[in-house]
Parts: C-alpha cells; structure tokens; sequence
C-alpha cells in the first residue's frame, strides 16, 4: 500500500451556530448529510457545501463554519495522511451519487465513539478510495455504461434483499458475462466481493450496537441463515462476529472500495451449499 492514514477523531455537528474559528493537526473531511453551510477560511477563500458534498481541509489551515440552511448537518473525521497517493489540499467533492460514503460517516463516529481506532484506519483508506474515484468521474452518468449504472443503483440500494449476478445481470438489461465484465473492468473486483463486501460494512456498524443480538444481525444484512453468516464474516474479516463484537480492533481486514484489496469471497460455491443463504 502506498498511503499510510492515521485516524485521530469524529464528530457530527447539527447546531445552527456558527463554528469558531480553528484549526486541525490533520486532515480533515467534511460530510453534509443535510442542508447547506459555508466555511470560510483565513485567506477570505468561501467554500459551499450542499447535501451530498465533502469538504477537504489541508493541516493547520484556520476555517469557520457556518449554516446557510436551518436543517444543516455534517460529520466530520480528522486524520494524518501520510503518502502521495491522496490529495490533501483545499476542495469540494461531490458524492451524492454514492450512498456509502455518507454511511461511513456515521460508521466512522460510531468507531470513534467504541475507540476502534485500528477499523477506522481502515475504513478511511476505504473512504479516501471512494472519493477518489467519485472526483476522477468514475460514476458520472454520462462515463458509466447505463446498464452498469442500473445494476449498481440496484445493488447499493437493496444490497439488504436477496441478490445475485442473474438479478443484477436482469436489471441491468445485459448478459451476466457483459455485466461481470463492464464491473470488473470500472471497479476492478467481482460483483460478488464488491456486494459483501457493502453487506459487511453494515453488519460491522450492527455489531457495534449492544442492542442487536449476534444471532439476528445476519438476517440485517441480507443473511437469513445465521451460520452461513458468521462463515462469511471469519472468512472475510478473520475473525467471528462475536469476536468483533468484544474488541472491534482486532480486525483490520477490511475492505478498500471498489477493488482496493477486498479479499475474495466465492459466493457461489457457498450459496449451492447454502440455497437460502440470500446470495
């Protein structure tokens, strides 16, 4: 891996008062999850974000925030950035067409929140992925093949139901080889790698909720069979779900977007294993 990042904090923010004036050691990422807000920062340079946007803020860089909107709200994390892989400098970056980043926000202040500083690590590297490919246009309608565009609308959107290639390949309007093809060549991973590993993701943020038993999480998450479940979660994490429960830092096998190191997974093997196994 050519970047190395380093998570120091969260935090979301829903007051209508102005923020005062500051600074971060490190980097720092802005989500607006709702509204519309201003920052300004020291050399009288204005940024506007609207629902949907990131704001990237450079080191030691003094800004204010301020709410233009009254239902304004935003999660923010801060972080060391060390390598050339991501830029760091001053920019807005739009992201409303991928729902994810906006729940690794919230996943990233819940990490915070259980001190799992070792899984935000990795969850940012995953996050910086993302926004990397939102900001090289990745999945601009107008460069996505709009049978890829509907299958991945599919998958993002109800990766909680039972899914599989045929469903997608359906919904796409093209044959399962053409749409395994055009996936792997935009995102570099399999359909299927790419679909647990979004179900992983949520089934992580469950685990970190006392609430939920470890038994009904797998049916959360698009799992109906419990064992098949907690097979997919050792294989994909290394450890089980009731070992992620009690210490979410052991675990750093997690996913790096769209094809950046997720390991493997052969669904299909184990669906005819496991016909009801939601895959």
């Amino acid at each position: 891996m050519d970047f190395e990042i380093t998570f120091f904090y969260a935090g979301h923010y829903w007051d209508n008062q102005p923020i005062p004036e500051h600074s971060h050691w490190g980097t720092e990422l802005v989500y607006t999850a709702r509204g519309e807000c201003v920052t300004r920062f020291r050399d009288d340079t204005f940024l506007t974000t609207r629902a949907g946007m990131v704001c990237i803020t450079p080191p030691e860089l003094m800004h204010q925030q301020k709410n233009l909107t009254a239902d304004c709200e935003t999660y923010y994390a801060v972080m060391q950035v060390n390598g050339r892989r991501f830029r760091t400098d001053l920019r807005t970056i739009d992201v409303s067409d991928d729902p994810l980043i906006g729940r690794w926000f919230q996943d990233l202040l819940e990490l915070w929140n259980n001190h799992a500083h070792e899984v935000a690590n990795a969850l940012l590297a995953a996050l910086w992925l993302r926004l990397e490919a939102c900001e090289m246009g990745q999945k601009n309608l107008l460069n996505c093949h709009p049978g890829l565009r509907r299958a991945l609308d599919l998958l993002e959107n109800h990766y909680l139901e039972p899914l599989d290639v045929s469903t997608l390949a359906q919904a796409a309007g093209l044959s399962r080889s053409h749409l395994a093809a055009l996936f792997r060549q935009r995102f570099q991973t399999g359909i299927n790698t790419y679909l647990t590993s979004i179900r992983m993701m949520h089934a992580r943020r469950l685990l970190l909720n006392p609430y939920y038993h470890v038994a009904e999480i797998g049916g959360l998450c698009g799992y109906p069979d419990s064992n098949f479940f907690t097979r997919n979660f050792h294989r994909f994490h290394g450890v089980t779900p009731l070992e992620y429960r009690r210490n979410p830092s052991i675990s750093s096998r997690l996913p790096e977007g769209k094809g950046g190191g997720m390991e493997p997974v052969d669904l299909h093997r184990e669906a005819d294993q496991n016909p009801g196994g939601g895959e």
